[in-house]
This record gives C-alpha cells, structure tokens and sequence, in this order.
C-alpha cells in the first residue's frame, strides 16, 4: 500500500487570539490589569469553566500590549495537541510569531523522530530565548485539553525554568496541572479564577443596556444575576433569548424559577427561535472543533454556507473568527458542545454523516491527521484505519506523533486494526525505540497472535503472512537487542537475515545493526566490521537514514571494544555529519555519539573536549542511551572527577550509575559500574570495601579457567585482580595469562594492555622486577601507535616506579619510546606516592568555564534548590552536583555563596 505523504500542516486558526464574541463588553477592572500588561509576574493564570471570558479577556490583553510594542504569541489548544511532537512543533510556531529567530536550532528536529522526547528540543530553545532581550508574552489558551503528562511537563519547564524574557498567561477550564507553589512563593505568579471573572451587577447592566439598547429594571436583572451566578456565557444566551421573546418578564420569570440546567434551558430558547434551515446547519457546523465556509459547504444539505454563516456572525450566534478575515471560526466552546450533543442525540445518523462527509473535505485539503480525528470519532472503523495505515510510517517516523497513534490504536477495534498490520507493525517498530517497554511487547504479542490465527486458516493470503512473519520476526530480534542480549539477537538477526534475503533495505539494515552488534558482544570484532559495510550499503541505498545513525553507533562501538580508538573518533564524527545533514542534527541521537567522544578523548587525555562531549550528551542518556553508551557516560563522568581531586563525587556517580542500570533492566551497565567502584576502592587502599562490592555483583574471585568467558568473569580479571594485588600477587599474575592470551587473540588492544598493566603491577608486587618491566614494554608497544594515555596516567602512583627504571634506549626505534619518554616526564613532576590524575596544574579541565557552567551559575542566582536547577536543565541531581563541584573548583571556592561572589567579581554574573 503506498503510503500517504503526511506534511502536517500548520493551522493557522490556532495562532490567532479568538475573542469569544462579536461584541466584547469592556470591562476596565480586568482589561487594563497592570500586573499582566506591564509585566509584573513572569506567569499568569485565567482559571474558570466555560463560558466566564478567559479566552474574550485575554485577547483583549493581547491587543493592548501589541499597541504597546510588546511582541506576543498565540496558542490555542485542542485535544489533538495533547502529543509533545506536535504540542512542540505549535509552541515553537507561535512564538516564530513573536520573533522569527526563536525556534532556529530546533525547527529542523520538529519533523523527525522524537525518540529523547522534547528535552534536548527544550534545552535548544531556551538557548535561542536567551538570546532574545526584548519581552515577549505568550499566551497559551484552553490548557485544560492537555493531559498527557508528556505535554504537560513541557508546560510545567516553561512557566518554571524557561528564561524570563517569556511572560506566559495560560488560560484554562481548571486549575492546571503544573507545579505553580514556588512561583506563588516568590511572587512570579498573577492568578485569576471565577470569582473576579464573574460579572457584577453594574457589569451586568452595561452589558444588556449594550445588548438589548435600554437597561433591565433592576428586580429583573437582580433575578437573572442570581441565577446565573453573574456567569457570563448564562447573560449572553438569555440576551439572545430576550431578543427573541414575545414577553420578555415572562421569559426572565420563568428562567429564574426553573430547576434544569441554565445552559440546556437557555440553548433550548435559543434555538426556538430559528428557523428549521438555520437549526439544521447549525447543528451540521457543530460537528467541527473550526470550520469555514467552504467545510460547511461540503456537510451537504445546503448551497449557500458562506450566507448562513453571515447571518450568523450578524446575529451573534457566538461565532468566534479563528483568523484576522474571519475565513475559520468555532462555536464558543459552551454552546458548541451544548449544540453537538443535541445533534447527536437527535439525529445520530445525521451526526456520523457529516464527519465523515467532512472528514473527507480536511483530508483532500492536506489534513490527514484531523481527518483521522473525525472518522474514529463518527466510528467509522473502516475509514479510519485504511487512513491510519496509509499514514502511520509517515506519521511516526517523519513527525514523531506517538501519542496520536497510541490515541488511535486505544480507539480504533482491535479486529479492525487486524485488517491492516502494517499498522500494528509500524506503530511497534516505532515503540521499540521508546523506554515504553509493556506498550511495545503488547504490540508484538498481538501481532504474533494474529499470525497464528492467519497460518491456521486453509484460504490464507500467502504474501500477508510472509509480510507478517518478517515483521514479528525482526521485532524478536530487536526486543532482544534492546535488553542488551547481544548474542541471542545477533543470532536471530542472522536467521532472520537469511530467511528474508529479498526483504525490503531499511529493513535489512536494521536487522544488519542487530548482527554487528552481536558480533561485538561475542568480541568477533572483523566479523561486525564486515556486517557494517554491508548494512551501510542496504541503508544509503534505501535512504535509511536514522538506522543509517544507529549503524554509526555499532560501527564505533565496535571500534572501541577492540581498542581501535582513533577509527571509533572517525566513525563517530562520520555520524555526527550524517545525523546533520539527514536527520535535522536529531538531538538525542548525537548524544549518543558525543558520549563516545568524550570516553574517546579521555584515554587521548583530551580533557577539556572531553567534558564538552560529555556535557552534550548528558540530557538524553539516562533514558535513551543504550548499555554501551551509558557505561561510557558514567564512567568518563567519575574518571574526570578523579582529576578534581573528588573520590566522593566519582563513586557517587558510579552509584547512580548502577541504579539506572537496574531500573531499566541494564545488567551489563550495572556490573561495568560496580567493577569501576572496585577500582577506585582498590586503588585508594579500601580493599575491604571494595571486595564487599565485588561480592555483592559476583565477580570478587578469580576465575578458574583462564578465559573471560562471561560477564562476571571479565569484570573478575579487571576488578578483583586489583585488590587481591596486596595478598596473592602470584596468584593475579598466573591468573591473567590466559585473560591477556585472549585479548591478543581476539586484538582486543585496550583490555590487552590494561591487564598487562595489572599483571605488571602483580609482578612488582611479588618482586618480579624483570617480569614487570617485560609487561611494561609490551603494554607501551601495543598503546603507542594507539594513543593510549589515561590507561597510565589513571594508575601513575603504582606505575611510577615502574616508569622510572624503564629503560628507554631498549625501546629505541619503536613507537613506544616516544609514549615511555612522556610518561616518565609526566610522572616525574609528581611528589613520591602522588597519582599524576591528581595534577591540578596539568587539567585543563579547570582553566574555564563551560557554556553549561555558566548557566547553572545563572540559574543559581534566581535562588532555584538543586533539584529544581536538574529539571530545569534535564539532568539528575547527581550530574548537577558533578557540574557544582567544577564550578566550585574553578573558581576556588568550597559553595554557593561563594560561587556568586566570586562569579560577580570575575563579571560572569
């Protein structure tokens, strides 16, 4: 089926102040509110239900502070924006609005894949809104259509943490969902609710003597205030009434002595008193959230909709215009629902009709996704997913909605979605992404069930079962992948790779990606090598281009596992150019490759790069990194630690680092993390601790057989062999052989030489001075032509003496001489018994701040509690702190009173 080209366009009508009426009643105590014209409170909230004129007294706002030369931005909200995609894409097009440069570095992102959610969109934007200095308001009206906490948390950082430049005035049915304590504690936040929206009784009078052209007498308007609780949508229709009524005091006594509901009372009144024509369109034009003249045209039953929607305008029929010539409007939100449900009710055959009829007009004018909107609300199941499934590929991987789809797929029947796999298919492919992981494996059961009930029928269609099997197929071999088990989805990727050779590219890159990195987790580094070729030809031939950044990834991981780290910098900076330039600089997905560049430069002992890679991955990994990624996150985190002189600081990250790990199900990253603690227990002398570590994880004994076979045992070889060092040298060295022969044999450089440094240092300790210094050489021959340098550097106190009776001339000719010669001028610069990683003076780390640094000292400055500063800027606590102590090591101060001080006298504040 060919797939349907999904632009998503922007509706204009959103980006329009509606006025609820045609004839807004001034209403000086509000309108000329000082503290949301000039700016007093950064936040400001209109709270009541319907009908009260938040949307009417906010435009009016908005009126005057354009006169005033404020620039302002729109937003009205429906229940189709409660997607952070496409809440993300309206809320960066309203405020292009206000200024055409907000929005820049982020504008690009909003059309493809929104796997990190909005974070890294968020972080990018509040650079482009710091750099504007003038104010801006941005009103964001009817808010109580959003629910999805997605959204909402995207609401909840502007009010919160965007830069103060932005005046936010939210309207809303309710009290909104978002966190306002602290800004009613620091007096940033201006609220209105239904007790001063409520009219009053000389707001009352103006109104009917505006309304009706003479003033109600005063038992009369008293009786209509009362009743209505000075509601004013309640004013409004009995002024509509009144203007229709034969006897006008009968009309209010009546009104003001019947029990049912004041809206169906007064809309019953209303209606009487049109004709049967003008009642039948209207009830037509209810069915639509906005329509046009042309939409209202194409509901049938009438020639002239462009006449009957004048002569409603004139009546005051409140009609709200959505755009500056009127060509959109809606029904005030009151009376529109107050009519649909009349229409529904009686005449719910001629209800289902017109969105269907009209479903059909939006879509033919390039509005795919309302047009969904409207079958899957008339129910017409058919429509709907033969719609769904010519747009879902579009739809989730060009815009990222997955919160429509997922809308969708909770409306649409389960057997009706059957009709379509591609849609069950796309929508699970697209989950497995996403850490909504019983979403996901639900979507993949149904799809396996659906295949066993399709080969059990005798007339089946042969070709949807193939096209079924292959989907469920690559979906069991990704699932597996994504849990980290490497070898078990290498294997199933290579069965599903041979079982469908014709399949279709992109495809067959993905499940290329899943055979490389199998190959990687077994340590068959060539084989994965070859695998990527492969893979990046079926993808560019394809134009698979964001598989095509996952390929990237895999390549250079496998690069790094065999030590290969100047080719895994290569392959990375080849992804970061393709992710620009094909994929809109997808935030999320660059993180993952400035993560392995920061590990990168760390071992070139490169470490002002390396914390500015490390800085821009951070955002996303904690939720989208996979295991190798966020191994290198935190590790590279806790060793640049080591170089401020913070052993706390780095532990507590390797901490933090073994919860993540357990809370998404990351064995691997938990285990790597514990081993990294036992180092650095090792290494400042706390064997005890450290061996408590190793047990509780199961790697605190040397293994019997020579290999490291497994997880356990490779962390085993690296970790326990450090502080059985003190107690059982021989017994490290004997052990480590057969490690270091399989390293060597798999070319594995890196872990090869980091266990000759360690066998090296069993020698030394055992008095095997020869022995050491054998293993010295070697570890020096192997790192040279690699860069290698933090590998010594890290164990410089244990090295040293190792370092200074090598004899240099013995490597003369080699490319070990050079690295041997630099070593030992490096350490030499070290008092006795000091590790070089402790050098203060040789850290460029801490010459100047980062860009980072700078804001967290601004955000400081506002008064914000740690937590508060993390969620501002999308980091946990934990990374907050490692940012504070840089800070605080920087500037030579030991807080954050300091920090501000000494912030202001450098002028950075």
């Amino acid at each position: 089926m060919t797939a349907a080209r999904l632009e998503a366009p922007i509706l204009g009508a959103k980006l329009y102040p509606a006025t609820g009426t045609g004839r807004p009643l001034p209403r000086p105590r509000l309108d000329s509110s000082r503290e949301v014209l000039d700016g007093n409170y950064p936040v400001v909230v209109v709270a009541a239900p319907a009908g009260y004129g938040k949307s009417t007294l906010m435009a009016r706002w908005h009126v005057q502070l354009v006169e005033r030369g404020v620039s302002c931005a729109w937003l009205s909200l429906d229940e189709d924006d409660d997607d952070q995609a496409r809440f993300m894409r309206y809320l960066v097009a309203a405020l292009q609005k206000a200024d055409s440069r907000i929005g820049q570095t982020v504008v690009g992102h909003l059309s493809g894949d929104f796997t990190a959610g909005a974070k890294p969109l968020l972080e990018a934007l509040a650079g482009d809104l710091e750099t504007v200095q003038r104010r801006i308001v941005l009103f964001l009206d009817d808010l109580q259509f959003v629910q999805e906490p997605d959204v909402l948390e995207i609401v909840d950082w502007l009010v919160n943490y965007a830069p103060r430049t932005v005046q936010y005035v939210i309207g809303s049915r309710e009290e909104p969902r978002l966190r306002l304590s602290g800004l009613r504690v620091r007096r940033q936040l201006f609220e209105l609710d239904i007790r001063q929206m409520q009219f009053d009784i000389d707001e009352a009078s103006q109104f009917y003597r505006s309304r009706l052209g003479r003033h109600l007498p005063p038992p009369d308007l008293q009786q209509l205030l009362t009743k209505t609780e000075g509601w004013p949508a309640a004013l409004e229709l009995v002024a509509l009434a009144l203007a229709g009524a034969d006897d006008q005091a009968k009309f209010i006594a009546q009104f003001a002595g019947t029990d049912s509901s004041v809206v169906d009372y007064l809309g019953e009144a209303v209606l009487s008193c049109l004709d049967e024509r003008t009642r039948s369109f209207v009830f037509r034009i209810s069915t639509f959230d906005r329509f046009s003249a042309p939409l209202a045209q194409a509901l049938g039953s009438t020639d002239d909709a462009e006449e009957l929607l004048r002569a409603l305008r004139a009546r005051n029929l409140f009609l709200i215009p959505l755009d500056r010539s009127g060509t959109w409007v809606r029904f005030h939100h009151l009376v529109g629902e107050f009519f649909r449900e009349r229409f529904r009710s009686t005449a719910p055959a001629q209800a289902r009709d017109c969105l269907v009829r009209g479903a059909h007009w939006v879509r033919a004018n390039g509005y795919v996704e309302e047009a969904i909107n409207c079958v899957v609300r008339a129910q017409d199941w058919e429509q709907a997913t033969q719609w769904v499934a010519e747009c879902v590929e579009e739809l989730v991987f060009r815009h990222g909605y997955h919160q429509t789809i997922l809308r969708w797929m909770n409306a649409l029947p389960e057997e009706w979605v059957d009709r379509y796999p591609v849609i069950r298919i796309q929508y699970a492919f697209a989950l497995s992404f996403y850490p909504r992981r019983q979403e996901y494996e639900a979507q993949v059961h149904r799809l396996q069930r659906l295949l066993q009930t399709l080969e059990a029928q005798p007339q089946a269609d042969t070709r949807q079962i193939d096209e079924l099997r292959c989907a469920v197929e690559l979906q069991a071999a990704m699932s597996v992948a994504l849990r980290d088990e490497g070898k078990r989805g290498g294997e199933l990727a290579a069965a599903w790779l041979a079982r469908w050779p014709d399949a279709p590219l992109q495809r067959k890159g993905v499940m290329g990606n899943v055979l490389a990195f199998g190959h990687k987790t077994t340590g068959e580094i060539a084989q994965g090598l070859d695998v990527i070729g492969e893979t990046r030809r079926w993808l560019e031939q394809g134009e698979g281009y964001y598989a095509l950044a996952w390929t990237a990834y895999v390549e250079a991981v496998l690069h790094l596992k065999r030590g290969s780290y100047l080719e895994a910098r290569r392959a990375c900076m080849e992804g970061l150019e393709l992710i620009d330039r094909k994929l809109h600089g997808h935030p999320a997905h660059r993180s993952l490759l400035h993560t392995l560049l920061a590990g990168i430069a760390y071992e070139f002992d490169e470490i002002g790069p390396a914390v500015d890679h490390i800085e821009r991955a951070m955002s996303s990994i904690d939720d989208y990194g996979p295991a190798d990624a966020v191994i290198v996150a935190y590790l590279t985190r806790a060793r640049l630690q080591r170089l401020r002189h913070d052993e706390g600081s780095a532990l507590a990250i390797l901490r933090e680092g073994q919860e993540l790990g357990e809370r998404r199900g990351l064995r691997r990253v938990s285990v790597t993390l514990a081993a990294e603690e036992c180092n650095g227990l090792a290494r400042a002398g706390r064997h005890d601790e450290a061996r408590v570590v190793a047990t509780r994880f199961g790697f605190n004994e040397l293994p019997s057989q020579n290999r490291a076979s497994d997880l356990a045992a490779d962390k085993a070889f690296r970790a326990a062999s450090r502080y059985l060092l003190q107690q059982s040298p021989k017994l490290v060295a004997q052990a480590l052989g057969g490690a270091i022969e399989y390293c060597q044999e798999r070319n594995l450089a890196h872990r090869w030489v980091e266990l000759l440094l360690l066998r090296a240092l069993a020698h030394r300790q055992d008095g095997e001075w020869a022995s050491a210094l054998t293993d010295l050489r070697k570890a020096l021959t192997i790192a040279a032509p690699r860069q290698y340098l933090r590998l010594f550097l890290d164990e410089a106190g244990d090295l040293r003496p190792m370092i200074d009776r090598l004899d240099v001339e013995r490597l003369r000719g080699s490319e070990a001489a050079p690295l041997a010669r630099r070593l030992q001028q490096l350490m030499s610069k070290q008092p006795d018994g000091q590790n070089v990683a402790e050098r203060p003076a040789a850290a460029p780390v801490l010459d100047e701040l980062t860009k980072r640094e700078v804001a967290i000292l601004k955000r400081l400055e506002s008064g914000l509690s740690n937590k508060e500063i993390a969620e501002a800027i999308f980091i946990s606590e934990g990374t907050l702190k490692w940012h504070l102590h840089n800070v605080y090591g920087k500037l030579d101060v030991k807080n954050r009173s300091g920090a501000m001080i000494r912030a202001r006298g450098l002028g950075i504040l």
